[in-house]
Order: structure tokens, then sequence, then C-alpha cells
């Protein structure tokens, strides 16, 4: 495991109606990096929402935009942000900014793994469709596998993944932990 110096914050902002209205250099090179290459002209003005295909994810950052907003404190929390070839722990900060009305997003890195080559969680545009359908969880990176949440690699194992001619789609969703974790911080 690598301890990462210290890297740039990757930020993102989003509007009193939720529209992205900032995205830092560093954001966008960490989605260019991450096979996602976009200009900050393509992103302003997108729904934030529209970018967050799972419902559940949706309403756990509503919830956690209010909470930001009606208590003016900033939420921090880890998440997971892995790519084909490593697992990343990553740290977001939300926060209210008041003078703008916006809400601040601030993730940083926080440590690295590297991990096998993934293609079960490398990003396709044009992916060829396949039937089947896997929930992973948006924050911790797990998958639902035979009614348990584990890590990738044991989901591939259990579920024969590689023996199938195309790679299931993903649904992403939350897992129970970390729902009860985000939920907490909404509550706090």
């Amino acid at each position: 495991m690598a301890i990462e110096p210290a890297h740039p914050s990757y930020v993102h902002r989003v509007d009193a109606e939720l529209r992205i209205s900032f995205v830092s250099e560093a954001w966008l090179a960490f989605a260019s990096d991450n096979g996602y290459a976009t200009t900050a002209g393509a992103e302003l003005g997108r729904p934030l929402f529209s970018v967050i295909a799972d419902e559940e994810t949706r309403h756990v950052y509503q919830l956690l935009i209010e909470r930001a907003r009606a208590s003016r404190e900033a939420l921090q929390f880890g998440y997971r942000c892995d790519s084909p070839e490593r697992r990343r722990w990553m740290q977001m900060q939300m926060r209210y900014l008041a003078d703008s009305d916006e809400i601040e997003f601030a993730s940083r890195l926080l440590r690295t793994e590297p991990r096998p080559y993934m293609p079960l969680i490398e990003f396709h545009r044009h992916q060829p469709a396949s039937r089947r359908v896997l929930s992973m969880c948006s924050w911790c990176k797990t998958v639902l596998a035979e009614h348990a949440w584990v890590e990738v690699e044991e989901a591939v194992m259990q579920l024969r993944l590689f023996a199938a001619e195309t790679m299931p789609r993903i649904s992403h969703g939350i897992c129970p932990d970390c729902s009860k974790r985000l939920h907490s911080l909404e509550s706090a």
C-alpha cells in the first residue's frame, strides 16, 4: 500500500439548482486520466444528477447537500475511486459556500494500492451490451455477488465473470454499510 504524496484537490461545485458551476483543472485531469476526456465547457451547466445514475446514490447526495446547506459545516467522508489497475482511497469534503450559494465538492487522494488488471471496472462508453447487470457500491466499490457485498476480485471469481463472452453492465448503488455510514453524516 502506498501513501500518496500531497495531491491537488479535485474540485467541482454545483449551484443552487444543482448544476455544475465549476470544475478545477485537477478535476479535469483526473477525469481524463480515468478514461473520461472532457472539458470545463462540456461540464458547466450540466445537472449533477445526470452523472449519477442510481436513484439511491442520488438520494444520499441530496441529503448530504441539504445537510451542508443547513448546517453550514463541512462534511467529510471517505470513498473509493478505483481504476482497473489500482484501488484508490479518497476523501471528500462537501461545504456550502454562502457567498455564491454553491456546494463545493473537494476530493483528495489518500492512498493507492496496485491490483491485477480488472476490466470489469474500466470506463467504457461503447462496451458491448451484456444482459447481465451487477450492482456496485458507488462509495466503496464492493459488488453484490451471491447475496453478499464483496470486493471486485472476489465477485469475479464467485460469478465466473471472465468465463463470459462480454463483461456485465455495472449499475451503481450503495451497500448497506456505506448507506449507514453516510446517513449518519446526514443526521449528525
